[in-house]
């Protein structure tokens, strides 16, 4: 056998070994993959959180609601982004616009300070009317 029949047969046989890097190129390509990582899951849920306290607690007299939602907005308000955890690194890192977010988080307070009014007690008149209705009942 000659030298360029020989390379020619390793060439050939090259082409049905197996490549090491196949299955790592086809689980890159086609690995189920949830929508975040566990750090990014993390992440969404502390701001999540804080949404969550800022719309719950906006408006509420009690002292650890006040407590609350101050610390949200205050969380919010702060443009830091060098520490880990801040608003505008979580945003970043989840690809969300921080100045859009704070920008509709801003607009949905001032809405609800406009809509703001004295707030009723369903219960008590829930209340009321099983006292009214017990008395017409008993003479």
């Amino acid at each position: 056998m000659n030298k360029t029949a020989a390379a020619t047969d390793r060439s050939v046989a090259s082409l049905f070994e197996p490549d090491v890097l196949t299955t790592h190129r086809y689980l890159q390509v086609f690995r189920q993959k949830s929508q975040y990582e566990p750090e990014e899951n993390l992440m969404f849920a502390v701001l999540t959180d804080a949404i969550e306290c800022f719309q719950k607690y906006f408006g509420d007299q009690s002292r650890r609601c006040r407590v609350l939602f101050g610390e949200a907005e205050t969380w919010i308000a702060n443009e830091d982004s060098k520490s880990l955890f801040s608003f505008e690194h979580i945003c970043q890192v989840l690809k969300i616009s921080p100045s859009y977010l704070r920008l509709g988080l801003m607009q949905w307070r001032l809405a609800h300070e406009s809509n703001k009014g004295p707030r009723k007690r369903i219960r008590e008149a829930l209340r009321y009317q099983h006292r009214a209705r017990n008395r017409r009942m008993s003479f």
